[in-house]
């Protein structure tokens, strides 16, 4: 089952309010866990390290270049994602912080 994008748009904005996807979940239960997961723009910055730390593992087993090399490409944008999460939250805890020093 597709979720409307109005319904994407409020996990998003639930998700820059601080709240997790399984408590998005819990108040989407009609939806799947791994659906919701996919569709939002955002992931924990907790199942992205572990993640990478699984593709850091395979590639010690990976027999070939192309297999490393799709590895380690996707490690690369897993860390970029991760970087990008982290400036937008460094943004907004600028914004909150000049807001308590009002």
């Amino acid at each position: 089952m597709a979720i409307p994008k109005h319904e994407i748009k409020e996990m998003n904005l639930l998700l820059d309010r601080g709240m997790n996807i399984s408590s998005i979940w819990e108040k989407f239960p009609h939806y799947d866990y791994w659906e919701i997961y996919w569709s939002v723009s955002d992931f924990s910055l907790l199942g992205k390290k572990r993640i990478i730390t699984n593709r850091i593992n395979s590639v010690r087993c990976a027999t070939t270049k192309v297999e490393r090399d799709k590895l380690l490409s996707e490690i690369n944008s897993l860390v970029t994602e991760m970087y990008k999460l982290t400036k937008r939250n460094g943004k907004k805890l600028v914004e909150i912080g000049k807001i308590i020093n009002r």
